[in-house]
């Protein structure tokens, strides 16, 4: 997670609202990466808002399309804020470790039973570890702790909301609560260990 540490340390020098293009510069400077290439697609949005395709997928057709890149498909049907972050915490797959990535279609369907129904008689796949790092991940890099504090203060002076919080952030409302969870910082800071 050492490099996750680095791009988590590059976002606490910005200010809100955080340019996905320099986390994306970020990341993939960091990474080595050379290229992610972003297309649209029409997913339905009440399963799906996007996803990672990793370029190790070699023969996967719509990687062969783009040459060989990482993609990331995100629903053509959603608005600006939701794309951002979906955007962003599918990015967050090129920190994967080398078991995380869904890149068979029997992890596939074990991830999407995860997701639906989680049983409480086994323990999470990897693919859905994977994805609730990403979705804390892309929150701590759009939501600087420093700002987080300062929201925080407003919040508790009923001088904000959470929809004015989303707005500043640009970034979905329902995500804004668990940026005040008591949780959070001992999320943050096992993911940047």
């Amino acid at each position: 997670m050492g490099k996750f540490k680095d791009l988590y340390n590059y976002c606490q020098t910005l200010k809100p609202k955080v340019s996905r293009r320099n986390i994306e510069q970020k990341t993939l400077e960091l990474t080595g990466v050379k290229k992610v290439k972003a297309i649209k697609s029409s997913l339905d949005t009440k399963v799906c808002r996007g996803f990672f395709l990793s370029a190790e997928n070699a023969e996967h057709p719509i990687v062969k399309l783009f040459g060989g890149n990482h993609v990331i498909v995100l629903a053509r049907d959603q608005n600006y804020c939701w794309e951002r972050f979906v955007y962003t915490k599918e990015l967050m797959h090129l920190f994967d470790n080398d078991d995380e990535p869904t890149d068979s279609a029997e992890k596939f369907e074990k991830l999407l039973t995860d997701l639906e129904a989680p049983t409480a008689t086994e323990p999470p796949s990897k693919q859905l570890i994977s994805e609730r790092k990403g979705l804390w991940m892309a929150l701590s890099c759009l939501c600087p702790e420093a700002n987080r504090i300062e929201f925080q203060s407003l919040l508790d002076k009923g001088h904000i909301d959470f929809y004015g919080i989303a707005l500043q952030l640009r970034i979905p409302e329902q995500y804004v609560p668990l940026l005040f969870q008591s949780r959070y910082e001992a999320i943050v800071q096992n993911l940047i260990k």
